[in-house]
């Protein structure tokens, strides 16, 4: 016998699409949908599996002029239960491990904070309108670069921590 996926669609209204974009400092979001799909594992561990698309409005960083975006993002995570904290006086870290589940708090999945999350690492950190580049007199100029490069080269930054050696 199978274990079954229960599907689920959440498509933000707009009053959640407001709220979310002053969240995630966006001028707006024009559309939010999520398909979901969550199944218990034989481990116990419920998986969500989802899909989300938006339309977003973000500020780009050097016009600050809106830029119109699509986000789209695939996820997979984990829900458990709260599991105790780890005695951090000794932690192996291994970084071929998978990440451990997700707390599941007071018997819930929250959906659509997860769709929330999952929207904003999907989001363009430096957003850009097409086109739009520093003016040329707030960047650095030729003089200024040839100056670091040689002040770089004279640095010496670990100069004296021998003398720190007992």
């Amino acid at each position: 016998m199978g274990v079954r996926a229960h599907d689920r669609q959440l498509e933000a209204n707009a009053a959640e699409r407001a709220a979310l974009a002053e969240v995630l400092d966006l001028q707006a979001i024009d559309r939010l949908v999520a398909q979901l799909s969550l199944r218990r594992l034989s481990s116990g561990l419920i998986e969500v599996k989802g899909r989300l698309e938006s339309d977003v409005v973000q500020t780009c960083i050097v016009t600050l002029e809106p830029v119109p975006a699509k986000v789209t993002e695939s996820f997979r995570l984990n829900f458990g239960d709260v599991q105790p904290e780890p005695d951090l006086t000794e932690i192996d870290i291994d970084f071929e491990d998978s990440d451990p589940p997700e707390p599941i708090l007071d018997g819930q999945i929250d959906l659509g904070a997860l769709v929330a999350e999952q929207l904003s690492l999907g989001l363009d950190p430096y957003p850009r309108k097409a086109g739009a580049s520093v003016p040329q007199e707030f960047g650095p100029n030729d003089a200024e670069i040839a100056a670091e490069n040689e002040r770089a080269g004279t640095r010496k930054p670990f100069l004296g921590l021998d003398k720190l050696k007992k």
